[in-house]
């Protein structure tokens, strides 16, 4: 049996913790802890350098402990004998799974940390830099797939699936999974050009996205076969420390969560607060899986399936077909009560 990493044992100097996990491992978050640990449970640190990485840039192992978790709620045999890539998953449809985080920009805020005057007034320019974002992740991870994973003698009849969670800014949560669709489907809702009256939010093909006055980046990356080595995309803007806080036993915590879930026929989302001891959230709320309609390798539906996850695909006329559940969760808030 693998033993479990060991989280939260320092293996660096205090000074060098990253911000949100100094405060998880200092403060009264033994439940967090917990769910945190828990999502270890099976995952193998094959570099020997995980915990290291955990502790000073926290996220994007984060998103790495989430998908091992997620894994095994979809039982996937994972092979950790395999040192690349991230995740290799056995099975009667093998695929490759990579994980991955949309980065900020060079110079750009941090996802953590963020106030008030964070908040977006153009969320047109928001949702478009956080696409950019997630291209620009997706690109490494093709190029990494093509010039080494591809050639790994245990990858050659396995699909290539890359995971994506959003920590690009301040409050990335905010874009939920607009930038996602925009990216690869080159479809993106414009709720500035949405009238009131409107029923459903405004939307239009789009194929490229300014990066500056000079430049704009290709999207809408599955619309031809130029990446037809990547099956899918495993997205989430809510792999976050409130995802963390939703999973944890602690009924006692005085925090308020504020989600946003669609509605049929309606421009508006359904509105929903409840306090922690009342608030339920599964370990897949907000998870969705974008298939590319040009794969070489497709994945079936089923092998992602689950009552709490949104999958898509492209019909034949070019439609995008979502199935998810009629409470999918699109956006999650947190605000917390601190007794001084």
């Amino acid at each position: 049996m693998t033993r479990s990493m060991s989280l939260f044992d320092l293996v660096v100097p205090v000074d060098r913790l990253h911000p949100i996990f100094k405060m998880i491992h200092e403060g009264d978050y033994g439940p967090e802890r917990e769910v945190l640990q828990s999502w270890a449970e099976g995952f193998v640190d094959r570099d020997g350098k995980f915990v290291k990485e955990f502790q000073t840039t926290f996220e994007s192992g984060l998103w790495e402990l989430y998908l091992n978790a997620a894994a095994k709620e979809w039982q996937l045999p994972i092979d950790f004998s395999w040192h690349a890539p991230d995740f290799v998953v056995g099975g009667e449809t093998p695929f490759g799974l990579e994980a991955t985080i949309a980065s900020p920009a060079q110079g750009g805020k941090p996802a953590y940390g963020y106030s008030a005057k964070d908040i977006p007034d153009d969320f047109t320019a928001f949702n478009i830099e956080a696409t950019l974002r997630i291209c620009n992740s997706f690109s490494s991870k093709v190029k990494r797939y093509r010039e080494y994973y591809s050639a790994l003698p245990h990858m050659k009849d396995r699909a290539y699936v890359v995971g994506i969670a959003s920590f690009d800014r301040p409050l990335a949560h905010l874009a939920a999974m607009r930038p996602a669709i925009a990216a690869f489907y080159g479809l993106y809702h414009d709720e500035a050009a949405t009238s009131p009256e409107a029923t459903a939010v405004h939307s239009y093909n789009v194929t490229a996205a300014p990066k500056n006055d000079q430049v704009a980046i290709d999207i809408g990356l599955f619309c031809n076969d130029d990446y037809a080595d990547v099956s899918a995309i495993v997205f989430s803007s809510l792999v976050t420390w409130g995802k963390v806080r939703a999973m944890a036993t602690n009924p006692a915590a005085l925090t308020l969560y504020t989600t946003f879930h669609p509605q049929e026929d309606e421009l508006h989302p359904r509105v929903v607060t409840k306090m922690k001891c009342d608030y339920v959230e599964h370990l897949l709320d907000g998870l969705v899986v974008l298939h590319n309609p040009f794969a070489r390798r497709p994945i079936p539906s089923d092998v992602f399936a689950h009552p709490r996850i949104a999958q898509i695909r492209v019909a034949p006329d070019g439609e995008l077909i979502t199935t998810a559940p009629d409470d999918f969760l699109l956006v999650r808030m947190l605000n917390t009560v601190i007794p001084r």
